[in-house]
């Protein structure tokens, strides 16, 4: 992967954290980690789910969750599946910027996507809310 894009309001927040949640961060708990953990403890004792980031977690996978603050006080689960190597992005298979850049603008960003490690890749274009990154050798 040569040149990579991902879509972000807060792509230095992102390239800082590098991980990716799931459900673009979407449907995360609010609250400190005191009411968190409670909310957590609460499912599990009421055998009930313990929902977040769009997925219902039950008993195990509630402990075994990777559960991190993505704001000050919002908490998403992490994902760890789609975007094993730290932020979601898509591969733009090609050669130069100019191409990358064409690309980029017209490309689908939903759906599962590739990841990449951000201390290996440059960001070498900002257009709005669509940066694209170069890989460092």
């Amino acid at each position: 992967m040569e040149f990579i894009a991902r879509k972000s309001n807060h792509i230095s927040k992102d390239v800082k954290r590098n991980w990716s949640s799931w459900n673009f961060g979407e449907l995360g708990f609010e609250g400190t980690l005191s009411e968190l953990n409670e909310a957590k403890e609460e499912a599990k004792e009421n055998k009930t789910s313990f929902d977040i980031s769009g997925f219902e977690l039950w008993e195990n996978e509630i402990d075994n969750a990777d559960i991190r603050e993505l704001y000050s006080n919002y908490w998403v689960l992490v994902d760890n599946v789609n975007a094993e190597d730290g932020l979601s992005c898509i591969d733009l298979d090609c050669e130069d910027l100019e191409t990358a850049i064409e690309t980029a603008k017209n490309s689908d960003y939903s759906g599962d996507g590739e990841s990449f490690d951000a201390t290996e890749y440059k960001l070498v274009k900002t257009i709005n809310d669509l940066h694209i990154f170069q890989y460092e050798d």
